[in-house]
């Protein structure tokens, strides 16, 4: 671009470098020169700013170049739109040089849209601009709201696993007590009343109790009995279903929480099957364990009203009456009524 630039005493390199987004035209809208960032803007083959770009001016577009040369003479600030382009708007001043006008152009609040779209980065920009300001803004924010992400997701996974830790118990896996009282307060609040479906399901509070879990204790030590509850642990697990909760709640205490239980009918033999197995010899390597259990269930309709206390202290008299009749038994509470241990 002789013209502009030997009227300013530069050559064209050095008016690139000042001004990479300028863009000269003449008087009848034809595009004499353009910078080289303003290069990579302008649609490939046009000769006419008419062509390339359309003037913004209260709410209306102007093709016609006269009206980009009469803003030009008054001296009015431009807002122009690239063709193809509706997305980005050019903002610039221009001045009389060379014959025509010469227009100084940027994105303003646009440029991170600007950039991304056209993949321009610090080299399309002269170094004072305050695009550049911008663009090192934009990454320093983009790497700081990375950096806020990263640390987040740590936060969560800690959050996660003391949460974990809060409501489990170290020995054997299972929920604690905690963890068992969220877990039926959250059973408790997912019945739809609106789903009839639903509303027909059932679920059980059963509280189970090693019998002979102290002589394990007292003859082979601590490190035995604790493989004993890990081994009941075990069994628990295996015979619920995944929606299900297992807790151990005391020393030799566990509560099983079993939810969509269409009746009680089905839970006494479930509990003689876990009965068995939890009998079963258990071989700790130094010596064989017995320890069998004594469990008490209460089945209940689903009722937000039901306390969770009761539930547990319904389920625990069950145990109580299982115990009574000579451990190793299994008593089924439904309602009012309170059918004998079997």
């Amino acid at each position: 671009m002789p013209g502009v630039a030997m009227q300013l005493g530069l050559d064209g390199r050095a008016l690139d470098l000042l001004l990479p987004m300028h863009l000269w035209i003449d008087p009848d809208g034809t595009i004499l020169g353009a910078g080289p960032t303003m290069r990579k803007l302008l649609p490939a083959g046009a000769s006419r700013i008419s062509g390339a770009m359309t003037l913004l001016r209260q709410g209306v577009s102007h093709a016609d170049p006269a009206a980009i040369c009469r803003a030009c003479r008054e001296d009015e600030r431009l807002f122009l739109r690239i063709a193809g382009r509706p997305r980005l708007t050019l903002r610039g001043h221009a001045v009389p040089a060379g014959g025509g006008f010469l227009l100084n152009l940027g994105f303003g609040i646009g440029l991170v849209d600007a950039v991304g779209e056209l993949d321009l980065n610090d080299g399309d920009f002269a170094p004072p601009e305050l695009a550049m300001e911008l663009l090192f803004l934009h990454e320093a924010n983009r790497a700081v709201m990375s950096e806020l992400s990263r640390f987040n997701r740590h936060l969560d996974a800690a959050r996660e696993a003391a949460e974990r830790q809060a409501f489990t118990d170290p020995l054997t896996g299972l929920r604690n007590r905690r963890g068992l009282e969220l877990a039926i307060a959250a059973l408790l609040r997912s019945a739809d009343p609106r789903d009839s479906r639903r509303a027909r399901k059932g679920f059980a509070v059963a509280h189970l109790d090693l019998d002979h879990f102290k002589p394990v204790n007292d003859r082979h030590g601590h490190a035995a009995g604790d493989a004993v509850l890990r081994h009941v642990a075990q069994v628990l697990r295996e015979a619920i279903r995944s929606h299900d909760t297992a807790a151990r709640v005391g020393g030799d205490e566990f509560v099983l929480l079993l939810d969509n239980v269409d009746s009680p009918e089905a839970l006494a033999p479930m509990a003689r099957r876990i009965i068995r197995r939890i009998e079963r010899p258990i071989d700790l390597g130094a010596a064989i364990c017995r320890v069998s259990a004594s469990i008490g269930i209460v089945w209940s309709p689903l009722d937000r009203s039901v306390p969770v206390d009761f539930m547990l202290a319904d389920a625990d008299a069950a145990l109580y009456r299982s115990k009574h009749a000579g451990r190793g038994r299994v008593t089924v509470v439904n309602g009012a009524a309170a059918p004998g241990p079997g």
